[in-house]
């Protein structure tokens, strides 16, 4: 039997990955709605994807030592961190994760205005 933090710390990494998912999932739906079924003259701005998907790509990074199912094996795998250090890895990508979600349309807009783009 593992202890009861390794239980909570396995469910937290399993929402980390799943709130994400079920975010973009939203949000996919609701960009097919805007796209498709929407009234264009009231539909309002296009759904954005930028915070919930950075935050399923590091949750996803973070959960990859602990789930033993393909790609996170996979990725696991090609992760240049030493093994000593994972433990702060992980807890760096869930840090990111949560960031990205805060403010992934300013990141967004910045990386847009780096490469010259302009942000609509």
């Amino acid at each position: 039997m593992l202890p009861p933090q390794v239980l909570v710390a396995l469910f937290v990494l399993l929402l980390a990955v799943v709130i994400p998912l079920f975010a973009v999932t939203i949000q996919l739906s609701r960009y097919i709605h805007w796209s498709f079924w929407a009234d264009k003259a009231t539909r309002g701005e296009r759904p954005h994807f930028t915070g919930p998907v950075l935050a399923l790509v590091f949750s996803t990074l973070a959960a990859s030592d602990f789930v033993g199912y393909e790609p996170f094996l996979t990725i696991s795998a090609m992760n240049p961190v030493p093994i000593e250090a994972r433990a702060y890895f992980t807890v760096a990508m869930l840090a990111l994760a949560v960031w990205c979600w805060a403010y992934g349309r300013s990141i967004r807009d910045r990386v847009l205005g780096m490469i010259g783009v302009r942000a609509s």
